[in-house]
């Protein structure tokens, strides 16, 4: 078995990987050199996915063998020449996997390895027809755009759909639905991938899929144009394949809004980075973390390194702590989701070995594109300050955290957890029947608005928002008051559809409909309702000076969550593990309210961030002095 050499790390060096030539079918032969990490070293970077790590294949190295996974068997069996010999860094060969400290070192240079490369080689795996004619489309869409780096700095809106649409309409259905299919492939979920190709120099980086390579900017411009089209290659594709679902695309838009293409632009932090690719995947957990350093801007304030001897409940535990101590922020205790796969940590740290699952609430999590890259409407952004602009004020030993901060309610009632309410006919809400009750086509949405309308706490709530604003904090709760631009709908719509609402000061939930009329259950009948079943008392989305499309994508904030009404006469979203008696309160210098739960003594655990109308902007700091929390 191959037998590595120690690196030395005063000299900053790597090893590179000779891959000597040969046929299809030869053996693999290789040798492996120790060389000064430099800008004038000439080789490629490759970026693959391991596979599965059980399945392995031998090659030569130095004379000796050594056992890879078969994906990267493949991937060099693939870029190997029958002429040349070539220069390679790849991961699996280049560091020593067994030796923890080397590894822990290594990571830190892979900024460097990605960058100074003469390119990067991306492996999508082997190839059929289908996936060479579907190469094909890719070089084909992105030889339409003239100027692929300003395309993708400014944004494609319209300007090249018409050109898009023809390149599609003109190929046959599977061909599409082969492209549709490439974005599927495992390496677009690999969180190591992130920093590999935003890293490379963009130009040169190509994508090999089989035998076909195509350039990486052409498969950036693709995901744009599929998003632009996309209505028109779900039906191409669903002509022969109906169940198929084309979506992964976003993962290519998702790649392309990471690029640092102007130096002037402020880097992502940290956080930034650790919510927007929570989804990816990787063979160590820490590597959720340790994969995205080296794109990070504030990773020297914080103070992490990579340490591959600590067990993941230590690694994410000490990043918590000194996020806190590097951004004076709590932050982070907003990206808390369940369920969990490491139970042992405190239930104020997240767990990012974990996909996100259920899109969160804050600002940053739940704008894929970060909070600053070209293009990005990020300046007008407005983000909730529920604690205003105080710093925290912790102190934490082992799993205990105590904070300051201001309990403000109780869950009193829950809804159900919304699961599709963004995909129906939110034309319907607002529809009321003869009892003046909700009557949409979403079930979700009149069981939220009828719990407030049925609410034994309608005194509070219409003596916290005013008797004629409810119906308009309801619908700026469903959206967590952010348009689908991330800003504050105007609070008064001015349209033509604005309703009309009476004063009810004084009226009872059993006396109220969602018009905002008074109506006695009595005097509901065939002849007298006020309102013939199906007619529409209000239009949420014109309520909020929204589109239909915009309200449908706005109304996203909420999947996955439930609709509660607190003792305090406040309503919100909440995860759906709350249950009825969670408290909720807001940290100082944390930006989200927060769900806890007692969990032993006067102690509480962390549920998860939350919406709390007319509590997001430090209005709880106002009403009430703080007090010690323990979270544990």
């Amino acid at each position: 078995m191959y037998q590595y050499s120690p690196l030395e790390e005063s000299k900053s060096e790597i090893r590179l990987l000779e891959l000597h030539p040969g046929n299809p079918d030869d053996d693999i032969n290789c040798t492996v050199r120790h060389v000064t990490l430099a800008n004038a070293l000439d080789f490629t970077a490759l970026s693959y996915t391991w596979g599965n790590p059980e399945i392995r294949k031998a090659i030569s190295v130095g004379g000796q063998t050594l056992e890879v996974t078969i994906n990267l068997f493949d991937a060099l069996r693939h870029l190997r020449s029958p002429q040349k010999t070539r220069t390679l860094w790849v991961d699996a060969i280049c560091i020593n996997q067994g030796d923890l400290d080397e590894r822990s070192k290594q990571v830190l240079r892979m900024r460097d390895i990605y960058t100074f490369a003469k390119t990067v080689e991306v492996w999508l795996g082997p190839a059929d027809e289908n996936d060479y004619a579907a190469m094909g489309l890719v070089d084909n869409l992105g030889a339409i755009v003239s100027d692929p780096e300003e395309s993708l700095a400014k944004g494609f809106y319209n300007e090249y759909q018409q050109a898009f649409l023809e390149v599609f309409e003109g190929a046959q259905p599977r061909e599409v639905r082969a492209l549709s299919q490439l974005f599927k492939r495992p390496w677009w979920t690999r969180v190591w991938v992130v920093q590999e190709l935003t890293l490379a120099n963009q130009q040169a980086a190509v994508v090999r899929c089989g035998e076909a390579t195509t350039p990486w900017l052409s498969f950036l411009i693709t995901a744009y144009a599929i998003d632009s089209c996309w209505f028109i290659v779900g039906e191409i594709v669903a002509t022969i394949f109906p169940d198929d679902r084309v979506d992964a695309f976003n993962q290519g838009i998702r790649m392309a809004q990471c690029r640092r293409v102007d130096p002037t632009q402020p880097p992502f932090s940290l956080l930034e980075l650790l919510h927007q690719h929570r989804d990816c995947e990787s063979t160590d957990p820490k590597d959720k973390v340790y994969g995205l350093l080296g794109l990070s801007g504030d990773v020297e304030d914080i103070g992490i390194m990579p340490n591959y001897n600590g067990s993941p409940e230590e690694i994410f535990t000490d990043l918590f702590v000194k996020h806190v101590l590097a951004t004076k922020s709590l932050d982070m205790i907003c990206a808390v989701r369940f369920p969990r796969q490491f139970d042992s940590l405190p239930s104020w740290v997240p767990d990012w070995s974990v996909d996100q699952t259920v899109p969160g609430i804050c600002i940053n999590d739940r704008y894929i594109g970060g909070n600053v890259f070209a293009g990005s409407p990020i300046s007008q952004f407005q983000k909730y300050a529920a604690s205003g602009e105080s710093v925290p004020q912790v102190s934490i030993s082992g799993v205990q955290m105590m904070a300051a901060g201001i309990f403000f309610g109780e869950i009193a009632s829950l809804g159900c957890v919304d699961e599709v309410m963004w995909s129906e006919n939110v034309e319907s809400f607002g529809r009321a029947d003869e009892a003046g009750k909700s009557a949409s086509d979403s079930d979700t949405f009149n069981e939220w608005l009828n719990l407030i309308l049925d609410s034994p706490l309608w005194d509070s709530i219409a003596g916290r928002y005013g008797t004629e604003n409810v119906l308009d904090a309801f619908c700026r709760t469903l959206v967590g008051n952010r348009n689908n631009q991330m800003m504050r709908p105007p609070e008064q719509a001015g349209t033509d559809s604005d309703v009309e609402r009476d004063d009810l000061e004084g009226e009872t939930s059993s006396d109220v409909n969602i018009s905002g009329n008074s109506v006695k259950s009595e005097e509901v009948d065939d002849d007298t309702s006020v309102y013939s079943q199906g007619s529409v008392s209000f239009s949420p989305h014109e309520m909020l000076s929204m589109t239909v499309e915009g309200f449908s994508s706005s109304i996203q904030v909420a999947w996955g969550k439930r609709f509660a009404i607190f003792d305090s006469g406040h309503i919100g979203i909440v995860p759906k593990q709350a249950i009825v008696g969670d408290q909720v309160a807001v940290l100082l210098g944390c930006t989200m309210p927060l769900v806890l739960r007692r969990d032993q003594g006067s102690a509480y655990s962390v549920i998860g961030e939350c919406y709390v109308h007319n509590a997001m902007d430090g209005e709880v700091l106002q009403d009430s002095p703080t007090e010690i929390l323990i979270l544990v």
